[in-house]
Parts: structure tokens; sequence; C-alpha cells
């Protein structure tokens, strides 16, 4: 199983303030069966989140010693959640920011509350680049709410994600109802925890549930993508 949406790398953004905790999210982690972390913290100048990769990149470094210590087996990478606006694509260029480790995959997120139209051009500035674009957590932006926008994005090139939480009701009944209609369309690509300290993880319990409606080839698919699993070991 591949984590793909995590903000476990400690002191760099909301999701962990040490590394003790950060170990201890890698180790509930790694019980839930978890191969592969990617640690994508937020690039979202709205909310002071401004570490470049290089920054990111020494606290990288310094915490993957720490899990190896600690004896944690999973296979770290490095990442970021991006804030989507008319500068990132730049920030990509400049190597601000960064892919998701040694994938052609970028981690993008949008305004939750007002409806966005720069999803398809984000998707399109950056598949011109030769990447390929993770939409974080769909099920927040209520203003996408139809299967055609989902089926439009997805044939732009973009992979779509959705939080655990929201596969097992943890984000509401509505939202449940809706991103298992997405699932039972084909319209889903990633599953990720989005785990901070203060959130559960439930990973494990959302592959439970996957597994037992769409068994082993589906599930395996929405947890190891073949853009992840086929670099996991570079």
């Amino acid at each position: 199983m591949i984590d793909i949406h995590t903000h476990i790398l400690p002191g760099v953004d909301d999701g962990s303030p040490s590394e003790e905790a950060s170990i201890e999210m890698l180790r509930e982690e790694e019980r839930f069966g978890v191969t592969d972390v990617f640690l994508t913290p937020h690039y979202m100048k709205s909310r002071g989140y401004l570490r470049t990769y290089d920054e990111n990149k020494t606290v990288f470094e310094q915490f993957s010693m720490a899990a190896k210590k600690a004896g944690i087996s999973i296979q770290l990478h490095l990442g970021n959640e991006i804030y989507y606006t008319f500068s990132s694509i730049q920030a990509l260029r400049d190597q601000t920011v960064a892919p998701m480790g040694n994938t052609p995959a970028v981690l993008i997120e949008f305004s939750t509350s007002e409806e966005d139209e720069e999803i398809p051009e984000a998707i399109h500035n950056i598949v011109a680049m030769g990447y390929t674009p993770v939409i974080a957590h769909v099920e927040r932006y209520s203003y996408i709410k139809t299967a055609k926008d989902y089926e439009v994005m997805r044939k732009m090139g973009a992979l779509i994600q959705i939080n655990a939480a929201a596969i097992v009701g943890a984000a509401g009944p509505a939202t449940k109802k809706f991103v298992w209609k997405l699932l039972k369309s084909g319209l889903i690509d990633v599953i990720a925890s989005d785990i901070h300290v203060f959130r559960t993880n439930y990973m494990k319990e959302a592959y439970d549930l996957i597994l037992k409606k769409f068994g082993q080839v589906i599930t395996e698919r929405l947890f190891n993508h073949p853009i992840f699993a086929e670099t996991r070991t570079v």
C-alpha cells in the first residue's frame, strides 16, 4: 500500500510539530501495511507555507535518517501539495516546489469554498510541462459534483485523489455517498490519507471496505497506482 498524500514531515506545515510525532505517524502507517509514504508539505502563500523544496529536502534527509534509526522500514519520498495559483508553473520550473519523489506526478489543490475556474488551466499547464497533475482531495470541492466534470479532468490527463476519510464516512454521509458513486463509476484513481497529527488515519479501514466491495484488482490500483508503484524503488 502506498500513501501518496501526507503531512508527516515535521515542523514544515500544520501536519506534525515534531520528529517524535512524525515517527509515530509512520509507525501507524507501517501497522496498516503501508510500504511507501510520500511526504507532501503544503506550499500555500495564503497560509504562509512557503518553504522551498531545498529547505524541505534538508528536513527530509534528517527525518529519513531518524526514521531508519527508529526501525521504520517504510520507503519515504519527498514532494509538495501545491495550492495552485498563476505562479505555480514558474515555481515548478525553478524547483521552488517539486513533483512527487521520482515520479512525474504533481499534487495540486484548489479552493474548497469558491468555484475555481483555474482547474482546467492548471491541468493543461502541468501536462504541457510533461507532468501528471494529481487533483488532491476532490471530495472537498463542492462546486465539482457531476461525473462529467471528473471525466473531463481525467481526459485532460489528471489523476483524481480522494481521502480515505471520505470513504469511511468521516467527512459526512453526503460526501461518503458521493465518493462511492464516483468509485462505482471508475472515476477515482488514488486514495490517500492526507494525514495530519490531529486527524485519524483511515487508510486501512478504507482499504478493507473497498476490497470487500470491489475485489483485489481494483483495490490494488487505488492504493498502489502504477505511476507511484513503478518508481517507488528508484
